[in-house]
């Protein structure tokens, strides 16, 4: 589940801010309540992405200027992680009360999205599948583990500002507020660049305010709920900024968030009825969808390129021979022919063979090492590129034959 575009505008310009509302939960008993906090969200995805069968989470984020609303957004998603499937609706509202509504369904099969235009009803039919997931857990992401060494480093040591409640269920509530001269001189230095790059000329003509100097954070309060097991039930962020526009005029911002977990295995996902709707219809064909690997066994080539006389010249070519594709794996060949005029050129003609292992179910993306042959150091990765038809052979070593720089791409030999 991704986040809509005008939730992520309102968050994202402080983002600083927000982050450092989670530095209101301090030392609880033996962990400490930012530790607990986090504990809390990453149970919570976990179960969503494994445990859950259904649930539903609902989302609200409200942007002020000056105590008028400027953009706010309530979103409403019911997720079935068993047929994975998921709906959802979207209520949006700018500076002027325009009010948008949007509804989406998603499966494995199909897509149904009703907008702003009219009564018609978009749906895009999936007749081969596609790779949806109804909810993906952004933790078990490698990258989420250096995200997460930029946070603690941001929160550092400010872990004494907590009121805690433990229910005699096990349950916890936890709750915080950070005032002006608590908030770290990097948070409000993240705040300004944020907030000065979300408020340009082209928003000023829809009423937001142009702040360009003077940024800084005033208070931050927060409060959170977790289970008897841990999990992250809601949480509240708001935070409170204030800075001058190049009149001298001050304005005031406030930006509230406040997300929700519940109904756990008691949701119902829906399919939209659509008998007697206005129905634009799409019949979509995935070509990141790896329904027939097969196709791949085979030979690709590219060529290998050098200078000559002040000339780009053909010095040979790099051959990638596919001989096999199963569930475990891509098994082939690869090797450089060189011409005859270039063959005392290089330092050596590579030429070996490899077994290379799925990294995923949808069998696109493989890697390999210790091949067979006289590369057998050798070590890489290969995408079968279904959308474009190639191969992307990358081998993970120095390459320095002729001074080249290796071409990863590879084209289907066809007749």
């Amino acid at each position: 589940m991704k986040l809509k575009k005008k939730t992520a505008i309102i968050a994202g310009f402080t983002i600083g801010a927000l982050l450092f509302a989670t530095t209101a939960f301090a030392d609880i008993v033996s962990k400490s309540g930012y530790d607990q906090l986090k504990d809390g969200i990453k149970m919570t995805a976990e179960k969503a992405s494994g445990q859950y069968d259904n649930y539903t989470m609902e989302m609200t984020a409200v942007l002020k200027a000056n105590g008028k609303v400027l953009e706010s957004e309530s979103s409403v998603q019911k997720i079935d992680r068993v047929k994975n499937a998921t709906e959802s609706t979207t209520t949006s509202e700018n500076f002027q009360g325009q009010v948008s509504n949007y509804s989406y369904y998603n499966d494995n099969n199909t897509m149904i999205r009703k907008g702003m235009d009219g009564d018609k009803i978009y749906v895009g039919e999936y007749p081969e599948g596609r790779n949806f997931q109804a909810f993906d857990n952004p933790f078990a992401e490698d990258e989420f583990e250096d995200v997460e060494r930029i946070i603690d480093a941001v929160v550092g040591s400010l872990k004494d500002h907590v009121i805690v409640k433990e229910n005699p269920d096990g349950s916890k509530e936890l709750s915080g507020s950070l005032s002006e001269m608590q908030i770290p001189t990097l948070i409000n230095a993240v705040s300004s660049f944020a907030i000065k790059q979300q408020f340009h000329d082209s928003r000023m003509e829809n009423g937001w305010p142009r702040m360009t100097k003077d940024i800084a954070v005033k208070e931050v309060t927060g409060s959170a709920s977790i289970d008897e097991t841990g999990a992250l039930q809601n949480l509240l962020a708001q935070a409170t900024i204030t800075g001058k526009d190049a009149d001298g005029q001050v304005h005031e911002l406030t930006v509230e968030v406040l997300g929700t977990i519940k109904d756990i295995n008691t949701t119902v996902v829906t399919k939209p009825d659509l008998t007697g709707q206005e129905v634009v219809k799409d019949i979509i064909r995935d070509r990141n969808v790896m329904s027939n690997p097969q196709k791949f066994v085979g030979t690709f080539k590219n060529d290998i390129i050098t200078e000559k006389d002040g000339r780009l010249v053909k010095a040979g070519e790099r051959i990638l021979e596919i001989t096999n594709i199963d569930q475990n794996g891509i098994t082939g060949r690869y090797q450089e022919v060189y011409k005859a005029d270039y063959v005392s050129s290089v330092n050596k003609s590579e030429d070996f063979t490899f077994n290379a292992k799925f990294l995923s179910e949808d069998m696109r993306d493989a890697s390999f090492e210790g091949s067979a042959g006289e590369g057998s150091n050798r070590e890489g990765h290969i995408y079968l590129d279904n959308y474009m038809g190639k191969i992307n052979f990358y081998i993970n070593n120095d390459y320095s034959n002729m001074n080249l720089m290796y071409d990863s791409t590879f084209n289907p030999v066809l007749d």
